[in-house]
């Protein structure tokens, strides 16, 4: 098993300060059971360095954004803030819970749901957050990883 408060301590070492939003895409996963195929990346520019970076997000569980991008658009380039990580079961559930009511999908009482499978599976999840100036990502996953972009 792997060790989510290291993971979430060494995404909190990143520096993506003052880089510049580019994208954002989404991947889930194409199989049941496939608990590695659901996929976030954000892509940044860092702008000193006129370098691409993927912060790519493995084994999501739950995604909420929140972008204002008006805001986002004024604080060109540098628009990323800061990024940070938790690992509390609670503030989690909390997430996960909050996002039922968007299901678009009823469960039999007597059928376990996506929610009661995550519950058994909390161990293995951190909460990343993505902060801009103009928004915010989280990503409930169990891993990340930063891939720079040659152009």
């Amino acid at each position: 098993m792997r060790n989510t408060t290291a993971i979430a301590e060494s995404f909190r070492q990143l520096d993506f300060h003052d880089d510049t939003f580019v994208s954002m895409s989404i991947s889930p996963a194409q199989a049941r059971g496939d608990l590695a195929g659901s996929i976030v990346e954000v892509q940044l520019l860092q702008h000193s360095e006129k370098q691409r970076r993927v912060l790519r997000f493995i084994g999501c569980a739950n995604l909420r954004v929140g972008m204002d991008f008006d805001v986002l658009t004024h604080n060109l380039p540098p628009n990323t803030s800061e990024v940070e990580a938790h690992t509390d079961k609670d503030a989690m559930w909390r997430l996960m819970q909050s996002q039922t009511r968007d299901w678009g999908v009823k469960y039999a009482a007597d059928m376990r749901s996506p929610l009661d499978l995550k519950s058994d599976a909390m161990n293995e999840f951190v909460c990343f957050r993505v902060q801009f100036c103009g928004g915010l990502v989280e990503i409930i996953a169990r891993r990340y990883e930063v891939e720079s972009i040659e152009k």
